[in-house]
C-alpha cells in the first residue's frame, strides 16, 4: 500500500513539474511586456528545480533505512545524506544522482534494476533537504547544497570505499544533470559522463535559451557552461517527446 502511495506522490510531484512549466512560461511572457521580467524568476526556478517528495518516515522505515547497503555521508558542511552503495565488486563504480520530483528511497528499484543490468557498483545519495535529510535535520534544498552532496559522494567513493577516480562513472538524471556535470567538469579524471534527459540551466529549462542570458545571475546548475570542461566520454539521453524538460536542452549540451 505505502509502495503504491509512494510512486502516488512521485507522479503528482511530476505533474506540478508538468504544470508549473506552463505556468512559468506564461507568467514570463506577462512580466516581459510589463517590464518586471525579473521579479518572481527566482523562486520559480527552484520551485521546479526541487519538488521534494513530502513522505512521511515511515515510508523511508519500511523501505530505505531497512537496505544493509544503506550508508550516511557528511557534507563540506556537516550534513547528513543517506545512501546506497551496491558493491558488486566491479572494476567500475556508478555516481547517481537522482531527478526532480524523487528521492533515495523512491528509486530503490531502479537503482538496483541499474547495478544488475550494468554489473557495475552503484552509488546513489540523496540531496541535502530530500529524504531522511529533510526530516531529520529540516534542511531545504539548493543548487549549492546538491554540489555538496555529490561532493560528499565523490569523497565517499574515493577514500572510505577506495574506489580509484578513473573508475567512476558519473550519472545525472534531470536535475541530477547539475550536480553530475559540476563534478565531472572538476574531476576531469573520471571514467565519464551519462546525462538522462538534462537541463542546461534552470532557467533556460523553464524560460528557454534568452533567459539564461537575460537573468544570469539568478539562474542555477549553468550546465552549458561547464560541460566543455569536462573531458571525459560523454552520453546524452533525451527523449523527444519531454514535457518537462525541453529536448532542445539534451542536444544543445
Amino acid at each position: 500500500g505505502r509502495g503504491i502511495a509512494a510512486r502516488e506522490e512521485r507522479r503528482r510531484a511530476e505533474q506540478e513539474g508538468i504544470i508549473f512549466t506552463t505556468l512559468a512560461s506564461h507568467t514570463h511572457h506577462n512580466r516581459t511586456t510589463r517590464g518586471h521580467s525579473t521579479r518572481g524568476m527566482g523562486p520559480a526556478v527552484s520551485a521546479l528545480a526541487f519538488p521534494a517528495p513530502g513522505l512521511d518516515e515511515d515510508f523511508y522505515l519500511e523501505g530505505l533505512l531497512k537496505r544493509p547497503d544503506l550508508v550516511y555521508l557528511t557534507t563540506s558542511r556537516g550534513e547528513k545524506i543517506p545512501a546506497v552503495y551496491i558493491n558488486r565488486e566491479s572494476q567500475y563504480t556508478i555516481l547517481y544522482s537522482h531527478g526532480n520530483a524523487e528521492d533515495l528511497g523512491l528509486i530503490l528499484p531502479d537503482i538496483d534494476w541499474l547495478a544488475q543490468e550494468t554489473g557495475c557498483n552503484v552509488l546513489a545519495y540523496d540531496y541535502v533537504g530530500y529524504s531522511i535529510s529533510r526530516l531529520r535535520e529540516r534542511r531545504s534544498p539548493s543548487e549549492a547544497g546538491c554540489i555538496r552532496s555529490i561532493d560528499a559522494a565523490w569523497t565517499y567513493l574515493t577514500t572510505t570505499a577506495s574506489v580509484s577516480a578513473n573508475n567512476i562513472v558519473i550519472i545525472g538524471r534531470s536535475i541530477g544533470s547539475g550536480p553530475a556535470t559540476d563534478l565531472a567538469s572538476r574531476h576531469t579524471e573520471s571514467a565519464g559522463l551519462v546525462l538522462i534527459s538534462p537541463i542546461t540551466s534552470g532557467a533556460w529549462a523553464i524560460f528557454g535559451r534568452g533567459a539564461s542570458r537575460a537573468f544570469y545571475a539568478l539562474d542555477i546548475f549553468r550546465n552549458y557552461e561547464k560541460i566543455g570542461q569536462v573531458t571525459a566520454p560523454i552520453g546524452i539521453v533525451h527523449g523527444t517527446v519531454d514535457v518537462v524538460v525541453p529536448v532542445i536542452c539534451g542536444k544543445h549540451l
